[in-house]
């Protein structure tokens, strides 16, 4: 079963899925690819985080295909051998996970207890001798588990209480004498994850006496210090395990939600968090992280500048069946629907009778593909509302952030919020409900508010370049130029100057004329998409789109680019290296920004002017890139350069965790 009670909306509650669910896979990965890329990681405490990583994704995708598949596609049969198994992996992994957190607290304990001995104990052969004991107990023990399941009758009622089947949930179900399934569950329980909990509560203990025989504070602190991740991932671990355990034993008269919400957090919450949790928490990772993410950068980006306008391709959603047979609980199906019979190709303009509108599309050649399309477009918009959302709160909330570079970060955060907002739930209307029908008002509003807010996006990256060329060139005058009343004259001169440039465009395609199938080429409205629909003469707005686009756009580049030739003779001028490659430094983040949302406009103006011939899915990919990625990549790119913004996001979260405890 899905989420009780709110079963129809379950297509927008699967968007914090998808986030959790990549958040998990991607976090996971990164943890692997990380620890094997970096020598220096080649210890036992990483060796171990490498298998809590590898659990994790197994978990995750155990459970990934079942829930997604209930929410999308209202799909609530599964056969029985087929839920037999995921439940035995749901357990194995489980019970795997709680031995390898295990694993860890013995390792800080020899750490720190008996560190002169810590690198002779747990050698490499060592540790995988613990991996495949921890496998191996998983496997073993939980074996006669499916089996004693296989030998029971069911009737009646076969509806699951989770959208994943799980030990308790399918022994309830069943009509005959499930005692012997009660009892071994219960030892394997005890025996395995209890038992490891005992003894991860017994090596902290040994571990503070180790600490409080230390002489000074600092030493006490250092050394708890490196405790502090595995005892959050322990806690994020047997908190909700305790708590599904509890309800199933205990909780007959709690509501469903309560049951469900609890697995839910219990399978998919410590996934998702582990990998975050050791990356905030440990040095070397995040340094390792870093460094792999300026080889990508550096890899990547190039730059150039020419202005235009968007547009993408698309094409009707997927049919979808699904067949099992224990079934969970009802949900309504969730069938796509394609409201797009032919409009013919009779011409309409705004003062039409006929209701006049356009048909959206998504990527051309990829109609089977609808099904997962949407779980990247949700992580993707996900990610970017809580980045740029904590981005927005980390400069509320720390007063020494209240400067000009700053100040203008959170107007390119909420840019870049407003201009994910305008595209991607009309986007997910489109693959989720096979929504493709758009009012002409309602598509004329979207294309305004798109290059509008591109347009002051533009203008606060020019705002942001003078800001480190004064910074730079003229410090002493820094603070008298750019106080808060000329900052805040600059974020509403931008803001005007978008709607001012932009108005003219929905207002010279309103009287036009329109014809032929009408569709659009993308699943958003873009100005040269709508205007080459037109069954009429276009050139003043072609004429009126390029000069608006090359007074806002090109200039700005233009005047970045000078401003940059500014700074780096400046730079030149100073006598030492370090002193350079310091004040340089401090231009990195808003370089990468820039780059980030010109040289995806630069590739989509040039595919749209000379690309005819280009399939129409670069088209598509070329528009997403372009009104994703910098709203993605932005509160990274200054969460990963700027410390300031970093450590204000960690004291949040340290007091956002002390909060409920």
């Amino acid at each position: 079963m899905g989420i009780p009670g709110l079963e129809a909306l379950h297509p927008w509650i699967s968007i914090p899925f998808c986030a959790l669910y990549l958040s998990a896979l991607l976090g996971n990965c990164v943890i692997l690819f990380i620890i094997g890329r970096t020598p220096s990681l080649h210890e036992p405490m990483y060796y171990f985080l490498c298998m809590l990583a590898l659990t994790d994704l197994g978990l995750a995708l155990c459970t990934l295909p079942t829930t997604l598949g209930l929410f999308w596609f209202g799909a609530r049969r599964i056969g029985f051998d087929a839920c037999l198994t995921q439940m035995y992996f749901i357990h194995i992994l489980s019970f795997i996970e709680s031995s390898v957190l295990l694993a860890m607290a013995f390792d800080r304990f020899m750490a720190i207890s008996h560190p002169l001995r810590h690198a002779a104990i747990l050698t490499r052969s060592t540790v995988l001798k613990i991996g495949l004991a921890i496998v191996l107990r998983g496997v073993l023990s939980l074996l006669p588990i499916p089996f004693l399941l296989r030998r029971l009758t069911y009737c009646g009622r076969t509806e699951l209480s989770h959208s994943f089947c799980f030990h308790p949930d399918i022994m309830n179900l069943a009509c005959a004498d499930i005692k012997v399934n009660v009892f071994y569950g219960m030892i394997v329980l005890l025996s395995t994850v209890g038992t490891d909990f005992i003894f991860i509560v017994l090596s902290y203990i040994l571990i503070i006496r180790t600490v409080l025989s230390l002489t000074t504070r600092e030493e006490c602190l250092k050394a708890l210090n490196t405790c502090v991740s595995h005892i959050c991932a322990v806690l994020v671990f047997f908190i909700p395990m305790v708590g599904l355990s509890m309800i199933h034993r205990f909780g007959k008269n709690v509501p469903p939600l309560v049951n469900t919400l609890v697995a839910y957090t219990y399978l998919i919450i410590p996934p998702a968090l582990n990998p975050v949790i050791y990356s905030i928490k440990s040095t070397h990772i995040r340094e390792a992280l870093l460094r792999a993410l300026c080889r990508k950068r550096g890899s990547h980006w190039a730059g150039g500048m020419v202005g235009s306008f968007q547009s993408h391709n698309g094409v009707k959603s997927p049919e979808r069946s699904c067949s099992m047979s224990v079934a969970a609980l009802s949900i309504p199906g969730m069938a796509l629907r394609d409201p797009s019979p032919s409009l013919g190709a009779m011409p309409f303009s705004n003062s039409s009778e006929l209701s006049p509108s356009f048909l959206l599309a998504g990527p051309p050649g990829l109609e089977g593909a609808h099904s997962w399309l949407p779980a990247v477009l949700c992580a993707a918009y996900a990610l970017a509302v809580l980045a740029n959302g904590a981005v927005l709160l980390a400069v509320r909330a720390e007063p020494g952030l209240h400067a000009p570079m700053y100040l203008f970060l959170c107007m390119l955060a909420a840019i870049d919020l407003a201009l994910a907002s305008a595209t991607v739930p009309r986007t997910l209307c489109l693959y989720w409900l096979g929504s493709r029908r758009i009012g002409f008002g309602a598509c004329l509003t979207q294309m305004f508010l798109i290059h509008a807010l591109s347009a002051a996006e533009s203008t606060v990256l020019l705002a942001m370049a003078a800001d480190r060329y004064v910074a730079i060139c003229h410090p002493l005058r820094h603070a008298a130029v750019l106080d808060g009343r000329a900052t805040a004259k600059v974020g509403l001169l931008a803001l005007a100057r978008g709607v001012l440039f932009f108005l003219p465009l929905p207002l010279l395609l309103l009287p036009l004329p329109f014809c032929g199938p009408r569709r659009l080429s993308h699943s958003f409205c873009l100005h040269q998409d709508v205007m080459n629909l037109a069954c009429a003469n276009t050139t003043p707005s072609v004429v009126y789109g390029l000069t608006a686009i090359l007074l806002v756009m090109g200039l700005d580049a233009v005047l970045i680019c000078l401003s940059y030739l500014l700074i780096l003779r400046a730079v030149l001028r100073l006598a030492a290296w370090r002193e350079r490659l310091k004040v340089f430094g401090t231009c990195v983040a808003h370089i990468c920004v820039v780059l980030a949302f010109y040289v995806p406009l630069i590739g989509l103006s040039v595919v749209h002017r000379f690309g005819k011939d280009l399939a129409p899915l670069v088209h598509i990919i070329m528009g997403n890139v372009y009104i994703l990625v910098p709203a993605v990549l932005n509160p990274i790119i200054y969460g990963v350069r700027s410390k300031q913004i970093q450590r204000t996001i960690l004291s949040l979260i340290r007091v956002t965790d002390r909060g409920p405890r």
